[in-house]
């Protein structure tokens, strides 16, 4: 297929000189126990009190590595912290451990070859990497390695004691013959500095402070997540301001009435309340609301107590934040990199003036790296015969589009919907469901489904216990006057209010795991009333998902390698971990493969392992399951085939979620598991001599790599790249065969391509087929008629991990918040997370579209 050209700006700068001189590093710099902010203090305090042997300043990461272009003298370096610079409180212990050579920089700029040292070579990045982020990193306030640092200016309060900032990320990524430091704008939410009562407040929604006298469990369970870790100082009425304040303390541990708590001392026994008025002859005002505990044991009343600025919040904005935060973040292509070239042409980065930099003698080109990368055509569509036709419909997307109209199409395959119902927990007017059901039914009939009842049982309920109401119908659809007549229940349709994440938890964990039924929810606020307005494109939105659950196929591609996928099985797999924040939540595995000729029928797996393990445990026994599956499916589905069809040739297979770190780990115990002489293909029962041959791609979407259209008349209507820009040049891994691909049409802000590293290759497929084969399989995701950012088995994939709650029984308690109320956490227990997550009978349906 046709390729163009197409000439880009890419958020990366190139380091157009690099160290020259050596650089001695040095390990065991301070007890681990540390954090790393006392890690700064305690570094800088050594360095100012022998300023004669640390010169020039060496970089340090806040952990234990420390490098420096001079030899320091090994050994025990005292440090006094306190007041009192007599009295040492912490000894400092150098030890060199290599020496890093311009020669071992230079390496990074050359695929990987048998001796080169992991090691250094991770280190040598490292060493990198801390000399360009070091200055400007400090001057900000973070930590002297972190990937990003943000400003307050412009600052937007989130109204839940979280503020919008925003800042820029830097990171140093070697390329094939040259480094480049990839740039890009950073969003966090920062806890807004102030009195933490005010902070409580704020969060929970409460507007006089005595309501936190009697938090009810669940809000002390969320305020004590959103708390705990959080730096404070505590600031006592009347204290001299010339007296130099207790530095700032993280929160251990949030008490309930805390002026109250009693504690010994001397022989005496006191309030936490009598003992503030006692020491600092002062009344505490709030003596009853919830306080904190700073350390093992010190108990603070909260009115003592000041959030510290520029602190990150790192786990999951709360569901009132989101939109707000996400509008702040959202940039148009044009106005970000005006932001990246602004920063580094105002010295922001500081690599004209940093010491670090200048002693290194490193120096980074001004303007961003311009390369040209290339438009891959987009795949013809295929649906149904329109009626008195014999042939397919063929749909010919626009070039650069990435989008198409299914409107006056007909499904490729449409499946008949026999037996269904509705349940209504909205409080909609019973003419309003009428209307859009029949609506809805009209648009399914107009897409070539069979509608055997377009008059459905429906059936209003209560959202607070749709069990009942879901069972009722159940009993409806099973009886003499449907059960008969139309066969067993296919699918209940679930209009649901806005804000139902319970009611939605608990009708997909009865249709996915107790009853095995499709049901298709549909939401009336959160989607602007489009359900109640009856709007033919929301009914086909709907429809799309319908006929996927069903076992039909929306559309299919018509792509050169047609038949190349007619003997593949594609595979998509991910790995989900627990969000910021989660303590004792497992991981979740998702596999999702092809097993039909057009890649459009799936089989699934899902499956619970220990938390933020990367690798698949149990990839093997997923693989026998999709093989088994696939013999199934194609001896019941494809006359002329044999009872025992042969397995596919080629498998597919995308991996999602795995860092740059874990390539190599992914390979060495990942793909053993699929093709191992013990391992999947063996388990499969088929013989060596017709094992599929194996493609494993990994896909990377956390990375900051954006492109910009030089020219903005090449862009979309968004102002970003056209779906289908290729790049795979110029910025690409020395070490791996790799490539970026957008495959989708900018919506909103900067569109983010995807990264494709490819492990394994026994297939006969080039590089650039398997490029574009990857972009045409990104247009066969069911719910949707446009491109999409990923191919669609790994997109569904990485759907399943998000689904944990609805596999288990009690998904409303496996919150965050939801248990461990009062603290500590428990060890975690994977056999009881196993009998807690249950299967689904639905995994050769698209249940989590």
């Amino acid at each position: 297929m046709n390729r163009r050209q197409l000439s880009v700006t890419t958020n990366s700068y190139e380091i157009t000189a690099l160290p020259t001189s050596p650089y001695f590093h040095f390990d065991e710099i301070v007890p681990p126990c540390l954090t790393k902010g006392r890690n700064y203090e305690i570094i800088d305090r050594l360095q100012t009190d022998n300023a004669d042997v640390f010169n020039p300043r060496p970089v340090f990461d806040g952990r234990k590595n420390m490098f420096c272009r001079r030899d320091i003298r090994g050994g025990d370096y005292p440090v006094a912290m306190g007041r009192d610079r007599t009295k040492i409180t912490h000894k400092v212990t150098i030890k060199r451990v290599n020496v890093i050579n311009p020669t071992d920089v230079q390496k990074l700029l050359r695929p990987r070859q048998q001796g080169d040292s992991a090691e250094l070579n991770a280190m040598s990045l490292n060493l990198l990497q801390l000399i360009v982020r070091q200055a400007p990193n400090l001057r900000h306030r973070f930590p002297a390695d972190a990937r990003s640092f943000y400003v307050e200016t412009n600052a937007r309060d989130l109204r839940i004691g979280l503020s919008a900032w925003r800042g820029f990320f830097q990171s140093v990524r070697p390329t094939q013959g040259r480094l480049l430091i990839n740039i890009d704008v950073s969003h966090a939410a920062i806890y807004t500095p102030g009195p933490l009562i005010e902070t409580m407040l704020r969060y929970l929604e409460l507007r006089d402070v005595r309501d936190l006298q009697s938090i009810n469990p669940p809000n002390f369970a969320k305020l004590r997540t959103f708390l705990k870790g959080v730096h404070v100082a505590i600031v006592i009425p009347g204290q001299s301001r010339d007296r130099r304040p207790p530095r700032p303390r993280p929160i251990s541990e949030l008490i309930p009435h805390a002026a109250l708590q009693e504690f010994d001392k001397d022989g005496e026994r006191l309030t936490v309340q009598r003992h503030f008025e006692s020491k600092y002859n002062l009344q505490l005002r709030h003596p009853r609301i919830v306080g904190v505990r700073i350390g093992k044991t010190a108990i603070i009343p909260a009115e003592f107590c000041q959030v510290i600025g520029g602190q990150v919040y790192r786990k999951k904005i709360p569901p009132l934040a989101q939109k707000a935060f996400l509008e702040f973040a959202t940039q148009k292509p044009r106005l970000r990199i005006t932001d990246i070239r602004n920063a580094v042409s105002n010295n922001t980065f500081n690599y004209r003036d940093s010491d670090f930099m200048t002693e290194a003698g490193m120096r980074v080109h001004e303007t961003p790296v311009e390369i040209n990368g290339e438009l891959i055509e987009p795949p013809p569509i295929m649906y149904g015969p329109s009626r008195g036709s014999n042939h397919p419909d063929v749909l010919n997307v626009p070039f650069k589009s990435g989008a198409w109209n299914v409107v006056n199409r007909r499904f490729w395959k449409p499946e008949k919907l026999g037996n269904w119902g509705v349940a209504v927990f909205d409080r909609a007017q019973e003419s309003t469901v009428h209307r859009f059901v029949s609506t809805l039914v009209t648009n399914l009939q107009k897409l070539g489904m069979t509608v055997m009842n377009p008059h459905p049982p429906i059936r209003p309920g209560n959202p607070s216990n749709p069990e009942a109401t879901l069972q009722e119908l159940i009993a409806i659809m099973n009886g003499p006057q449907l059960g008969q007549q139309l066969g067993k229940p296919q699918l209940i349709l679930v209009m649901l209010p806005a804000n139902a994440a319970d009611c939605r938890r608990t009708v997909k964990h009865w249709g996915d795991i107790k009853m095995t039924i499709s049901t298709q929810c549909v939401f009336y606020s959160q989607r602007s009333g489009k359900w109640e307005r009856c709007n033919d494109q929301y009914c086909n939105n709907v429809a799309l998902k319908i006929n996927s659950r069903l076992g039909g196929v929306n559309s299919a591609i018509n792509s050169p390698f047609n038949d190349v996928l007619k003997e593949s099985m594609v595979i998509g797999a991910d790995v989900g971990h627990p969000g910021p924040g989660s303590q004792n939540r497992p991981s979740v595995v998702g596999m999702v493969a092809t097993v039909d000729p057009d890649v459009n029928i799936m089989t699934s797996a899902a499956g619970v392992q220990e938390p933020r393990k990367e690798i698949m445990g149990k990839l093997d026994e997923m693989i026998v399951m999709a093989l088994n599956d696939w013999k199934g499916w194609r001896t019941l589905n494809i006359r002329g085939y044999a009872q025992n069809p042969l397995p596919p040739k080629y498998i597919i297979f995308y991996r999602d979620g795995v860092s740059e770190g874990e390539f190599s780990q992914v390979a060495q115990l990942e793909i053993p598991l699929i093709k191992g002489n013990t391992e999947g293909f063996r388990k499969s029962g088929l013989p060596e001599r017709i094992w599929p041959k194996l493609l494993f791609i990994v896909v990377g979407k956390r990375h900051h790599i954006r492109f910009f259209p030089i020219d903005e008349r090449d862009g979309d209507k968004s102002g970003n790249c056209p779906a289908g820009l290729l790049v795979d040049k110029h910025i690409t891994n020395p070490s791996y065969q790799d490539f970026y691909l957008q495959s989708h049409a900018g919506l909103l802000g900067t569109s983010r391509p995807a990264h494709y590293v490819i492990l394994e290759n026994q297939t006969s497929l080039d590089k650039q087929a398997v490029q574009t084969l990857t972009f045409h399989l990104c247009h066969t995701y069911a719910s949707a008629t446009r491109s999409v950012s990923i191919p669609a088995p790994v997109y569904y994939a990485d759907k399943i991990c998000g689904r944990l709650e609805f596999h288990c029984e009690n998904g409303a308690g496996l919150s965050d918040t939801a248990s461990n109320i009062t603290g500590g956490s428990p060890e975690f227990d994977l056999v009881e997370w196993e009998r807690l997550f249950k299967q689904t009978k639905l995994n050769r349906h698209k249940y989590f579209i």
